[in-house]
C-alpha cells in the first residue's frame, strides 16, 4: 500500500476475513516491506533517493516491470505510447500488484517508460531523517496499518543506518524491544503453535 489510508483498508479488510472465518485477528499479523532512505536531514534522503533512481536503465526496469507479469516481455511496445492493455495477463502471480500498476497506469496516464521507472525505482513516504521514519512507523503501528514491518534496503549502508539511528528512536517510544523474549520468530512474534487439523482423533 502506498499510504496510510489505503494501509487502514487493506488491514482491516484482511483482519475481518480472518475472524469470519473463526480465526483470531490477532494471530493474523500485517507487517508490510518498507525500504526506508534515511538523511541528515530530508533534502539529503531526497537526494539520495535521487541519485538510486538515475542508476536504473530502463531496460533493467522493463525487465524488472515484466517479473511482476509472469515475466513478460514489454520490450515489444514503444516506450512512450499509453501503458499496453494486457488483459489477464499478471493475474496468476503477483495479482494484487499487477492490479494495482493497471489502475495507476490508466488513472494517471502513464507511458510505459513512466510505468516501468516508477516501479523500479519506487518513491515511497519512508525518505527523509530517521525522526520522519520512527514517526510514520509510529503512526501506521498506531492507526492501524500495520503490525510491524519488515525492512529492506537498496542503499548501501541502509540497515545500518535504521539499526543505527531509527532503532534507538522506536525503542526510546517504547515501540520497539530491547532484547528477544525467545529463540524462534513464531515466540518473539507471540503467536501460538496452531492446533494441526490433520491430526487423528482417537476414539475408544
Amino acid at each position: 500500500q502506498e499510504n496510510l489510508e489505503e494501509a487502514k483498508a487493506f488491514y482491516q479488510d484482511v483482519k475481518s476475513r480472518a475472524v469470519a472465518q473463526g480465526r483470531n485477528e490477532n494471530e493474523l499479523l500485517i507487517f508490510p516491506g518498507i525500504g526506508p532512505i534515511i538523511g541528515s536531514t530530508n533534502e539529503e534522503a531526497e537526494r539520495t533517493y535521487e541519485e538510486l533512481s538515475q542508476l536504473v536503465t530502463i531496460e533493467h526496469a522493463l525487465n524488472y516491470l515484466g517479473r511482476f507479469f509472469d515475466h513478460f516481455d514489454f520490450s515489444q511496445f514503444p516506450l512512450d505510447d499509453a501503458f499496453p492493455d494486457l488483459g489477464d495477463i499478471g493475474s496468476n502471480s503477483f495479482r494484487s500488484t499487477t492490479d494495482k500498476i493497471k489502475e495507476n497506469a490508466k488513472k494517471y496516464k502513464w507511458t510505459l517508460r513512466e510505468a516501468a521507472l516508477r516501479i523500479a525505482t519506487p518513491k515511497t513516504q519512508f525518505i527523509g531523517t530517521p525522526e520522519h521514519i520512527a514517526n510514520l512507523m509510529e503512526q501506521w503501528f498506531e492507526e492501524k496499518g500495520a503490525d510491524g514491518f519488515i525492512i529492506h534496503s537498496s542503499v548501501p549502508h541502509g540497515l545500518d543506518d535504521f539499526v543505527e539511528h531509527v532503532v534507538p528512536i522506536l525503542q526510546e517510544r517504547g515501540l520497539y524491544r530491547t532484547e528477544y523474549e525467545g529463540s524462534t520468530l513464531r515466540s518473539n512474534l507471540q503467536l501460538n503453535v496452531p492446533k494441526n487439523r490433520y491430526t487423528q482423533v482417537k476414539v475408544n
